[in-house]
């Protein structure tokens, strides 16, 4: 299978709905969880964007 087969076996799968989705936490979030801990989690994890890694579509 050559690179662009791949690639748009890839991308067919992200137009399917499969996402390959990761986290990025932001650094308001994080400084937030250190400082404020344990209250701070919980602007940690409402301070989360999920993306996916192929396509970079919000999910």
């Amino acid at each position: 299978m050559d690179g662009k087969a791949y690639q748009q076996n890839l991308m067919n799968m992200c137009a399917a709905g499969q996402h390959d989705p990761t986290k990025k936490y932001g650094i308001c979030g994080i400084i937030t969880a250190i400082v404020c801990f344990p209250c701070g989690l919980i602007c940690l994890f409402s301070d989360v964007e999920k993306r996916c890694v192929r396509c970079g579509v919000k999910c």
